[in-house]
C-alpha cells in the first residue's frame, strides 16, 4: 500500500470515475486501473464492481473510503496551514509598546495587517520602555517598541522612528492662532502633564527647563491619550507625540509644531538569541512601515 494507491482510490471514490480520476490526478486511466488493482490486492477484497458504464464502490470500499477521506482531509489541512505559515498569514506574534503608541495608534494602524491575516493570533501590551526592553530579552515577547534604547547580548535594537513632539491647544485658545507654538509662550498656562516616571515627560521637562520656563502642572494624567481629552474640553494645554489625539477635528483640538523642536526616537527591539518567526517579520516590516509618516530622520521627511 503506497501513497499513490491511496489518491487513485480517493480520487476514483470522489468522482466516480476511473477516467475523471486519471483527470484529477493528471494521469493516464490505465494507470489508475493499475493502481486500483495493486491497492485491491493488498487490501484482499474487491473494492469496485460494474453496473453498466458506471462502477460502484462495494460495502468494504466505502468504509475504507471514511478513513482514507479522513487521511486526506488532514493532509489538506497540513497543506493549507504550511501555506498560511509561508506566507506569514498564521502563528502568534506579540507586541508590547509604550501607552501613546499603544492606546490608540497601533490599533488604527495595524488592523489592515490583522484583517488579512484571520488565523494569526495577535497580543499587544502596554508597557513602559524599561520594562519592554525586559520582556524582549526574557523573548517574553517578539517585538518590542521602546523610547530608549537597549544594550543587551539578546536583543536586537533598532531606529524605526524620530519624531517630533506637537503642542496641542483647545480650538478657542489665543496660540491655536499661531503657526507653531514656543515653550515661552506655554510659560503661564494651564499644562495637562503626564506621571513623573513617563519618558516622554523628562523630555519635555528638559526642553522647558533649557529655556528657563516654569512649567505650570496643573493636572497629572497616565496617558497622552487622556490628555488630548482634558485640552479638547478646554481644561489646558500639553505636549504629545504627534501620533496621539488624531481622532479629534479641529474644532475641538489643534496641533502646532513645538519651538524649539524636541525630538524623541522609538526603537524595534527584538530578541536575537532566536530566528523570529515568518509572521513576527511581517509584522515589523508593517510597523516600520506604519511609524514611517512620523519620522522625522534625514531623508524621511515629507518633501
Amino acid at each position: 500500500m503506497n501513497i499513490r494507491q491511496l489518491e487513485a482510490f480517493h480520487a476514483t471514490i470522489e468522482t466516480g470515475s476511473v477516467t475523471r480520476a486519471g483527470e484529477k490526478l493528471k494521469i493516464s486511466q490505465p494507470a489508475v486501473s493499475k493502481l486500483l488493482r495493486a491497492f485491491a490486492e493488498t487490501c484482499g477484497f474487491q473494492l469496485f464492481v460494474r453496473n453498466g458504464a458506471r462502477i460502484v464502490p462495494t460495502l468494504e470500499a466505502r468504509l475504507l473510503a471514511v478513513e482514507v477521506e479522513r487521511m486526506f482531509s488532514g493532509t489538506e489541512r497540513i497543506a493549507r496551514l504550511a501555506n498560511a505559515v509561508r506566507n506569514r498569514e498564521w502563528g502568534e506574534v506579540s507586541v508590547a509598546a509604550p501607552a501613546a503608541l499603544a492606546t490608540r495608534y497601533l490599533a488604527h494602524a495595524l488592523s489592515p495587517f490583522l484583517v488579512d491575516q484571520p488565523d494569526l493570533h495577535f497580543t499587544l501590551q502596554s508597557r513602559a520602555s524599561p520594562r519592554i526592553a525586559e520582556l524582549v530579552a526574557a523573548q517574553q515577547i517578539d517585538i518590542g517598541l521602546s523610547v530608549l534604547p537597549i544594550d543587551h547580548p539578546h536583543v536586537d535594537a533598532e531606529i524605526i522612528m524620530r519624531f517630533e513632539m506637537i503642542c496641542i491647544l483647545p480650538a478657542e485658545h489665543p496660540l491655536a492662532k499661531r503657526q507653531a507654538i514656543e515653550i515661552d509662550e506655554l510659560r503661564n498656562e494651564p499644562f495637562i502633564s503626564l506621571p513623573r516616571d513617563d519618558c516622554s515627560l523628562m523630555t519635555i521637562d528638559r526642553a522647558f527647563q533649557v529655556k528657563g520656563v516654569q512649567k505650570r502642572n496643573r493636572i497629572e494624567v497616565p496617558l497622552s491619550e487622556t490628555a488630548c481629552g482634558f485640552v479638547a474640553n478646554g481644561v489646558g494645554v500639553s505636549i504629545v507625540p504627534p501620533f496621539v489625539g488624531l481622532d479629534y477635528p479641529e474644532n475641538r483640538l489643534v496641533r502646532r509644531p513645538l519651538l524649539p523642536q524636541t525630538s524623541m526616537d522609538v526603537w524595534l527591539l527584538t530578541p536575537n538569541s532566536r530566528p523570529p518567526s515568518l509572521a513576527a517579520q511581517k509584522l515589523a516590516d508593517f510597523i516600520r512601515a506604519a511609524v514611517a509618516p512620523f519620522d522625522q530622520r534625514a531623508g524621511n521627511r515629507p518633501t
